[in-house]
């Protein structure tokens, strides 16, 4: 299967994969479960996305075309040149886009004006798509359709140092649930980044961003995007998770003008976005796979997430009814 979408002498899936096998490619640092390389094709720089076999399949590779159909002519997204299955014993998913110059920002604080434009703007281009419902879907909805079984085949791996994590989860769980079904609306498709927070908001030094890692778009009928970008934007810092106030107000402050987010859903909002941060056995194993340490320290990160969730949710829900209070 292929979707190369190539012209006379572009890239194409096979020619970009042959320039990798024979070495003609640099793969750059990550923890994800895929793979990213930027290769040159004729002279021009491109990104390619090389999806791991267990998350690389037909509706994949349908749901990263529909999403380029609708986000074509964005300012800040970077269009497939070329994607594929790749390899004949396990297909990988390949996606070929323009290689995006520039750096992320060391604080994505300073990040949280482009963030919420293109939540915004990911917003208004999906009220225009008509998406099949294999193609809906974001990180909250495997524990809205099956939230027993995935608490429970993460159970083995929570034992010794991580029993805390478990218990996190347990008294979490159901009020995370109920936040996600009262911020969806069957009829508020939008369109799904995944992972949209300043690191991936790449600055060429012009004032132009380009939005980077579209591994897990697709289509969502709540603000997922939004509930996520809320704890990676407002942090003080990469490796902890203490929420700025300041930041959290601007970002609170920003979807209500923007997306006419009301500030009495901000305290759904974040537990919203805390569905990403429950660990899910499927994705520890697969991490293991690319690193014996990768687990670990999955675990680890997520943990310090929890651990300071409380008191970081009560700060969520304080700057919103301040700032509800002050628009009155």
């Amino acid at each position: 299967m292929s979707g190369d979408g190539a012209g006379a002498g572009g890239p194409t899936v096979a020619g970009v994969m042959g320039l990798l096998a024979a070495g003609g490619g640099r793969l750059l640092d990550g923890r994800g479960l895929n793979s990213s390389y930027r290769v040159e094709w004729a002279g021009r720089p491109l990104s390619v996305k090389v999806h791991c076999a267990e998350r690389s399949s037909a509706t994949e590779f349908r749901r990263i075309g529909r999403v380029d159909a609708a986000l074509r002519g964005a300012p800040w997204y970077p269009p497939v040149l070329a994607s594929g299955l790749h390899g004949a014993r396990r297909p990988r998913l390949v996606v070929v886009r323009p290689y995006a110059p520039g750096e992320p920002s060391d604080d994505a604080r300073r990040q949280i004006a482009g963030v919420v434009d293109v939540l915004a703007q990911l917003a208004a281009r999906g009220r225009e798509v008509a998406a099949d419902e294999e193609l809906v879907g974001d990180y909250a909805s495997v524990w809205l359709s099956g939230a027993r079984e995935e608490r429970s085949g993460v159970e083995p791996l929570l034992t010794g140092r991580w029993r805390g994590l478990g218990a996190a989860m347990d008294e979490q769980l159901p009020g995370l649930c109920a936040a996600a079904r009262r911020l969806t609306r069957p009829d508020g498709l939008r369109v799904h980044h995944g992972d949209l927070h300043g690191r991936n908001l790449i600055a060429d030094g012009s004032g132009r961003l380009t939005v980077i890692d579209w591994d897990e778009a697709g289509f969502a009928r709540r603000p997922a995007d939004a509930g996520k970008a809320l704890w990676l934007s407002c942090r003080l810092g990469r490796g902890d998770f203490v929420l700025d106030p300041a930041a959290t107000g601007r970002f609170l402050s920003a979807l209500r003008a923007r997306l006419d987010v009301p500030y009495a859903d901000a305290g759904d909002l974040a537990r919203l976005g805390a569905l990403w941060f429950l660990p899910r056995r499927c994705h520890v194993t697969l991490l293991g796979r690319r690193g014996a340490d990768l687990g670990d320290w999955y675990l680890g990160w997520v943990g310090r997430f929890w651990a300071g969730f409380r008191g970081n949710l009560e700060l969520v829900t304080d700057v919103a009814a301040a700032l509800e209070a002050r628009s009155r």
